[in-house]
C-alpha cells in the first residue's frame, strides 16, 4: 500500500516548468511540427504541379469566395514558387527555435511570427497534406510570437493561459462530437477506424477482433479522457499530470497506428502550458487575469446568444405580411401563403423536406403562381407554425394537419401536392389522407422509405444527418444559433429572401421540429408505401439517379403507388439545385404546369 500511495502521489502531484521554460517548450514542440510539415511538402513538390493533388490551377479556385484583397495576397503567397520560399523560411525558423537560443527573445519572436505568417500564406496551396496539426501548431507559434513581443510576465502568462484553454477546448469538443455518434458510444469506432485504408492498421484491427471487450474499453476510455478533460483545472491541478500524460500517450499511439506523427508535437506543444497554469506552486508569481476575463466574456456571450435566440424566435414566429394562419383538428397552428387565390382548377400545395424553409420553393412557385393557385405552408414547429398537439408525433400527424389545411384553403377544389426529398414521401401520405380530393402528386427527387436499407449512399447520408442533429440541436439550445453555418443552397435563393431564410434556419424551434420529425421518420420508414388514387409525376435530379443507380429503382417504385406515373430527369441538377437553382427550378415548374394541365384535361 505504501508503494501504491507513493506512485499515486508521483502521478497526481502537480509539476511544471517555470514561465520561460514552459514557453520555450511549447515553441520547440510546435516548431518541430512545422519543420516536419515543411520538409514533407518541399520533398513533394510534384504534388503542386499539373495533375497533382495540389495542382495550383485547381486549388486556387478555393480563393473565389475570399475578398479581393485577401484573394490577391493569398494567390501570390500560395503559388508554387513562392510557397517553396516560404516553406524554406518556415523550416529555417523552426530550426532556430529548436536551437538553444532562449535568450534571444526578439529573434525568437521574429521566428515565431515568420512561421505563423508563412503557414497562413502557404495553406491555400496545400489542400491535401495539411491537417489539424498544422492549425494547432500555428496557434502555438502565433501565441508565442505575441508572448515574446513583450517583456511583461503577465503577457507571457496570458499567452500560456490561452494555449491551456485552447488545448482543453480541443479535447473537450472532440470528445463531445464523438459522444453524439452511436458508433463511438457503442464502442464500435475503434475497429472501424483500424479497418480503414487511410488510418487503419491491420494488426490493431485483428487485435480488436480478438479482444472485443478490450477494444470497447479503449474506445470508452478515449471518450472519457476527452469529454472530462476540463477537470484538469479541478483539485488544485492534481489530475492535470494524469490527463496530460494520457493525452500524450494517446497521440503517440495514433502516430504509431494511424500515421498521425505530426499530431504528437502539435497538440503536445500545448501541454506544458496546461501543467504551468494548473500548478498551484506557480500561482503566487503567475497572472491569472486571462481566465477571469475569458469567463466574463463567455458569460456575456452566452447571455447575448440567448437574447439573440429569443429575438430570432419572436421574429420568425411573427407572420410576415400576407401569411395566414389556421388551426388543425389537433390544435396545431399552421402558417401558409396563398398566391393567385382566384384562379380556377387545382390548388397546388408544396411540401418541404427536413430543415428546409418555405423559401426553398420560391423559384418553383413563382412561375406556377401565374396560372394556378399555389400554397406554401410551414409544418408545425417551423417558422410561424406552432405545435400544440400533445399526442405522440408521427408522420401521420403531419398528413392529418395537411388534410385540414387543404380543406381550409381548397374546399372542394382538386388538390395537387408537390414534395421534395422527404417532402415527397409526406406528399404521398397527405394524398392518402385526402383520398379522391388529391388529383395529382409531384415527387421532386423523393426519398423512399426503404432507401436507407437498399442504398448505401442514402444510408450514409442518414448517418451523417443523425450526427449533425446530435450537436446542432444542443448548440442551438445554448444560444449558438448565430454560429450555425448556412448551407450554400441558400445562396441560390432570391436575394431579397436570403436573410429571412437564414433566420428561419437558425431558429431553435425549427431544429426541435426537425429532431421530432427525424425520430418519426426512423419509426415510420419501414419500407411501406402508401397507395393512392392520384396520378404521379416523378422528377429526378440527374446526379441522384446517375451516381446511385439504386435510386432509379426506388423512384420507379414510388411512381407505382398511384394511378399512373410520368417520369423525367432534370439535367445537370443534384438533390438541392433541383429546387433552389433558378434555371433548374423553372424546368421543374414547367413539368409541373404541363402535368397539372394534363390532369385537368383528363378529368373533364
Amino acid at each position: 500500500m505504501g508503494l501504491l500511495a507513493r506512485l499515486a502521489r508521483a502521478v497526481l502531484s502537480p509539476r511544471s516548468l517555470d514561465r520561460d521554460r514552459t514557453l520555450a517548450a511549447a515553441e520547440r514542440l510546435g516548431a518541430l511540427t512545422h519543420l516536419v510539415a515543411s520538409l514533407e511538402l518541399l520533398t513533394r513538390s510534384a504534388d503542386r504541379g499539373p495533375g497533382g493533388p495540389n495542382d495550383w490551377a485547381v486549388t486556387r479556385r478555393r480563393l473565389d469566395d475570399r475578398g479581393p484583397v485577401a484573394r490577391r495576397v493569398l494567390a501570390a503567397t500560395a503559388q508554387p514558387g513562392t510557397a517553396t520560399v516560404l516553406h524554406a523560411a518556415r523550416a529555417a525558423s523552426a530550426v532556430f527555435l529548436l536551437a538553444p537560443t532562449d535568450r534571444l527573445r526578439r529573434s525568437r519572436a521574429a521566428a515565431n511570427a515568420i512561421i505563423a505568417a508563412s503557414s497562413v500564406g502557404t495553406f491555400p496551396g496545400h489542400v491535401y497534406g495539411t491537417d489539424g496539426s498544422d492549425q494547432a501548431s500555428f496557434l502555438v507559434q502565433a501565441t508565442a510570437a505575441l508572448a515574446r513581443s513583450s517583456r511583461q510576465p503577465r503577457v507571457a502568462d496570458a499567452a500560456l493561459w490561452f494555449l491551456a484553454l485552447q488545448s482543453t477546448l480541443n479535447y473537450t469538443a472532440s470528445g463531445w462530437v464523438k459522444m453524439v455518434s452511436p458508433t463511438w458510444r457503442s464502442g464500435r469506432a475503434m475497429p472501424g477506424v483500424m479497418r480503414t485504408v487511410t488510418y487503419g492498421h491491420r494488426g490493431a484491427w485483428r487485435a480488436t477482433q480478438r479482444f472485443p471487450r478490450s477494444s470497447t474499453a479503449v474506445g470508452h476510455a478515449v471518450l472519457a479522457l476527452e469529454c472530462l478533460f476540463p477537470i484538469v483545472f479541478a483539485g488544485r491541478g492534481r489530475l492535470a499530470p494524469l490527463f496530460v500524460g494520457s493525452a500524450a500517450a494517446f497521440h503517440a499511439a495514433n502516430a504509431g497506428l494511424m500515421g498521425l506523427g505530426r499530431f504528437v508535437g502539435a497538440f503536445s506543444a500545448m501541454h506544458p502550458a496546461l501543467l504551468y497554469v494548473t500548478d498551484p506552486r506557480r500561482k503566487q508569481d503567475r497572472s491569472d487575469a486571462l481566465p477571469v476575463a475569458a469567463a466574463v466574456v463567455a458569460a456575456a456571450a452566452f447571455a447575448g446568444g440567448m437574447a439573440v435566440r429569443a429575438r430570432r424566435r419572436r421574429a420568425v414566429a411573427t407572420p410576415r405580411p400576407g401569411v395566414r394562419r389556421m388551426t388543425t383538428r389537433a390544435g396545431n397552428e399552421l402558417a401558409y401563403t396563398v398566391e393567385n387565390e382566384h384562379a380556377t382548377g387545382p390548388v397546388i400545395f408544396f411540401e418541404s423536406t427536413l430543415s428546409a424553409t418555405e423559401f426553398h420553393w420560391e423559384w418553383v412557385r413563382r412561375p406556377l403562381s401565374e396560372g394556378f393557385t399555389t400554397v406554401v405552408y410551414q409544418r408545425a414547429g417551423y417558422g410561424a407554425s406552432v405545435l400544440h398537439d400533445r399526442e405522440p408525433f408521427t408522420l401521420g400527424s403531419t398528413a392529418r394537419d395537411f388534410a385540414d389545411l387543404a380543406a381550409e384553403v381548397a374546399g372542394d377544389r382538386p388538390v395537387v401536392v408537390v414534395g421534395h426529398s422527404l417532402g415527397g414521401y409526406l406528399a404521398l401520405r397527405s394524398a392518402e389522407e385526402l383520398g379522391d380530393l388529391a388529383h395529382g402528386v409531384v415527387l421532386v427527387d423523393p426519398n423512399h422509405p426503404g432507401g436507407t436499407a437498399r442504398s448505401t449512399r442514402q444510408a450514409d447520408s442518414a448517418k451523417d444527418f443523425e450526427n449533425v442533429l446530435g450537436y446542432v440541436l444542443p448548440s442551438m439550445r445554448l444560444g449558438l444559433g448565430s454560429l450555425l453555418q448556412i448551407p450554400h443552397s441558400f445562396d441560390r435563393l432570391p436575394a431579397e429572401l436570403r436573410a429571412t431564410a437564414a433566420e428561419h434556419y437558425r431558429d431553435n424551434a425549427m431544429w426541435s421540429a426537425v429532431r421530432r420529425e427525424w425520430s418519426a421518420v426512423k419509426n415510420d420508414f419501414d419500407g411501406r408505401l402508401p397507395k393512392i388514387s392520384a396520378e404521379l409525376l416523378v422528377l429526378s435530379a440527374s446526379a441522384t439517379v446517375e451516381e446511385d443507380t439504386v435510386q432509379q429503382e426506388l423512384h420507379r417504385e414510388l411512381g407505382a403507388t398511384g394511378n399512373g406515373a410520368t417520369f423525367h430527369v432534370i439535367g445537370e441538377s443534384d438533390h438541392e439545385t433541383v429546387v433552389t437553382d433558378r434555371g433548374r427550378a423553372e424546368v421543374v415548374a414547367g413539368h409541373i404546369a404541363a402535368f397539372v394541365a394534363g390532369l385537368t384535361e383528363r378529368r373533364r
